[in-house]
This record gives structure tokens, sequence and C-alpha cells, in this order.
């Protein structure tokens, strides 16, 4: 039996259409509390719909999202902001704020309209900088940046929500292999010692299997299966839902499983055509 509050996101028979296309079908997830979750599965298995749904974004069409035992069609937007913070894939700002707005923003919800920011305000808001190693670029523009420098920007502003949510979609999928690692460790750092949830959509299977408490794995609009990397991360699962084949072997350090080899899966493609 479930009690009260055991998990901070809970997903009930969630079903999603555009038009007449069916992307999300029948989805039925519990998030664990403190964890790390990620998101996978080929291009256009519903990972991002899925997302949009748990944040709001996007209305589910049957079904239920559940934050915090609160069913999200309940509640207004401020009120989502105020549980969960989004890093979206599209960091591109075009007006030039200062770094230090940006991560400001992240203290609306919390603040009436026209009202500046409180002391208290710009206190999060510093905790966040440094929490994510932007604090020294407070006072440049969003635009005078690089693109890593961006990204941990809008983490920033994210944590500045103080939410104990936070939902990322493809965080990495525009950052160099240094700016990827940088990036996921300030957030495996940021879930370890502030107890937050996480669920980010990823693409780099390893990146997801290093970092990751848990994975879901998706694949046309339904999930395949959901466990620990090891659980997750199989020759069987690769050659079902991405139609390769992968050489899997445990990472000496984390005991994580890494792919060091896939190959286009002939018996597969064969049997598809």
């Amino acid at each position: 039996m479930e009690s009260k509050g055991s998990y901070p996101i809970k997903i009930r028979n969630l079903e999603w259409k555009f038009g007449d296309r069916r992307i999300l079908s029948d989805i039925t997830l519990n998030i664990n509390k403190g964890s790390f979750y990620s998101i996978i599965g080929p291009n256009g298995s519903g990972k991002t719909t899925l997302l949009r749904n748990i944040s709001k974004s996007l209305e589910p069409k049957h079904g239920s999202v559940f934050i915090d035992d609160i069913d999200v069609t309940r509640l207004n937007s401020k009120n989502i902001a105020k549980r969960l913070s989004v890093v979206p894939q599209n960091t591109n700002i075009e007006f030039a704020f200062t770094v230090t707005d940006i991560v400001l923003m992240g203290r609306s919800p919390y603040m009436r309209r026209f009202e500046s920011e409180s002391n208290q305000d710009l206190e999060i808001a510093e905790m966040a900088m440094r929490a994510t190693n932007t604090w020294h670029l407070r006072d440049k523009r969003i635009n005078e940046i690089s693109g890593g420098e961006r990204q941990r920007v809008i983490v920033a502003r994210a944590l500045a929500q103080d939410t104990d949510i936070m939902l990322l979609d493809e965080p990495v999928s525009q950052l160099d292999i240094h700016h990827q690692i940088e990036l996921m460790e300030t957030i495996h750092e940021l879930i370890k010692t502030r107890g937050m949830t996480a669920i980010s959509v990823m693409h780099d299977l390893n990146l997801a299997a290093q970092y990751s408490d848990y994975i879901i794995l998706m694949n046309e609009g339904k999930v395949v299966c959901q466990g620990t990397p090891q659980e997750v991360i199989t020759k069987e699962n690769i050659r079902e839902v991405y139609k390769l084949e992968g050489y899997i072997v445990k990472n000496p350090i984390t005991g994580k499983p890494y792919i060091i080899h896939v190959k286009k899966c002939d018996p597969c493609a064969a049997a598809n055509q």
C-alpha cells in the first residue's frame, strides 16, 4: 500500500494524443523521492511529451498525473511552479538579461505582480549560482557566455525556484563532452545534497546509465521497462527497442553498465522487412 507522500510524482494510465495520433499510451509510474531518473528511447517515443504532461504544459487526455498527491489539473501555473522546476531543451534567450536577472526569474512564483525582489530572493539566487558555479558570471549578459555556462545558469534559475522536483529535457544534448560531464556532476551533486527528485530526458545511454538511480525505457509511446541502470541497459533491451546489437560491460569504478560497441541488428532488420 502506498503511503501518502511516498512518491512525489505518480502517473496513472496516462494517455495523450495529437489529433488522431496516439503519442502516449497507458503509462503508469511511481517516481521515488530524492532520486535521479532518466527517460530514454528512440526519437518519437514520447519522452518529451511525457515530461510536458508531468509539468502540465500539456494537459493529459486520459489518466492522471499527481504531484505531491494532488492532480495537476487542479493546480494553477503558480502552484505548479512552486512544486517543480523545468530546464528546457532550448535555452536560447533573445533579450540581453544579466545572469542574475535570469536566475531571479526563478523567484517569480513567490512574488506578487510588480513586486521587487526581497533580500531573501537575492540570497536564494546567490546560493543557486554558487551551487552551479555561475556566481562569477552574475554581471555578464546571458548572450555573452558559452553554451555550457548558459545551461548551468538555467539550472541555477530552476534551483532558485526552491522546488523539490526538477524536470530536464535533454540538458546536455548541445554540449561538448567536457560541459556534459560538468553539468551532470552538478545535477547529481544537487540531488544528493538537497534531496531533490529529478527526471531527465536523455539520448546518451552511457551518461544515463552512469548518473541515474533509475531509468525509464520508452518506445512508441509506451514504457517498455523501468528499473535500475543494470536492469534496463541490457543487450536484450537495446536489441528490442533500438534494433542494435550492443556489447555491454560493467564500469569498474561505478559498477554501472557501459556500452562499448553497437552495430546494426541484422536479424531484427530482416524481421522488420
